[in-house]
């Protein structure tokens, strides 16, 4: 288990004076290099070496509220070899001045990709010195929620409409990679909702990346609503309300086997999301 101690930072917070979801998603990154910095060295160095880390999956829940600005937390982080390519990393985020109380967690999988053949490769094998005396920390679940296909069935006869945004790909939303940085996604899909951000706060996030944006590339950002036979949200509490998104490149009309009719190409599906909002109060400040 590593644990780092840190401030919100006034540029970190929102108008609802609690840390933004890129900005805490950065964080978690960060902590995660400082927590194998010693073991494989800095990401930096990890790439001279020619190896680069890609995420696949990530979940996250406010549990109950998002740090304040100004507020001294910590961050726990451990990670395990899930099977031989894949590897987990979760993350627990609480208040200094109360330990035993969770705000947010998050569960992450991750795999080792070889720069130079551009594959994955069995992290074990390669990066060994990672997994060093992990064996004996309690497991991690390996299983994620399932995210649903924006274009399937919906569980009612009249579907949610679906609505679009379009993204452009900037510089600063680069990683050292050269590719879009994950917590970048997840700011599409919070600007994306057709929701009040003002008024309603994200509970639970779940995303799946299945390839990357780059520079000069417009992503297309679909999202639709779950609804229930009765309107209520589909696996969210009362009173909140769940949506699904898809990303993909602006080739195509969202529909990854869909073919876009000028150039005959499919569109690339970049990655899926589900979320679950709440009103702002639910979990902690309003900034009105």
């Amino acid at each position: 288990m590593y644990r780092h101690d840190l401030s919100v930072m006034p540029s970190e917070a929102g108008c609802a004076g609690e840390i933004k979801l890129r900005a805490l998603l950065n964080r978690f990154q960060d902590v995660a290099g400082l927590a194998v910095k010693d073991r494989e060295g800095s990401p930096g160095a990890l790439m001279k070496r020619g190896y680069a880390w890609v995420l696949l999956r990530y979940s996250l829940e406010v549990v109950r509220r998002l740090p304040g600005i100004d507020e001294d937390v910590a961050i726990e982080t451990r990670h395990t070899l899930n099977d031989g390519f894949y590897t987990l990393r979760v993350f627990r985020v609480f208040s200094s001045s109360n330990e035993a109380e969770t705000l947010v967690l998050a569960k992450t999988s991750w795999v080792l990709i070889d720069l130079a053949a551009g594959r994955p490769v069995r992290a074990v094998q390669h990066l060994p010195e990672i997994f060093s005396g992990v064996a004996d920390d309690p497991p991690i679940d390996p299983d994620f929620p399932a995210i649903p296909k924006l274009s399937g069935p919906a569980s009612n006869s009249a579907p949610a409409p679906v609505s679009e945004r379009l993204f452009p790909v900037r510089f600063h939303d680069l990683d050292a990679n050269g590719h879009v940085n994950n917590a970048v996604y997840f700011e599409w899909a919070f600007e994306a909702t057709p929701l009040d951000p003002l008024a309603w706060g994200i509970r639970e996030i779940h995303a799946e990346f299945r390839a990357s944006a780059k520079f000069g590339d417009t992503v297309l950002v679909r999202v639709r609503e779950e609804k229930g036979e009765t309107g209520t949200p589909t696996g969210a509490a009362p009173g909140d309300r769940a949506f699904v998104y898809e990303m993909t490149d602006a080739a195509g009309s969202g529909d990854a086997e869909r073919a876009e009719p000028e150039s005959g190409k499919k569109a690339r599906s970049l990655a899926r999301f589900r979320a679950a909002w709440s009103p702002i109060g639910t979990h902690g400040g309003c900034c009105r």
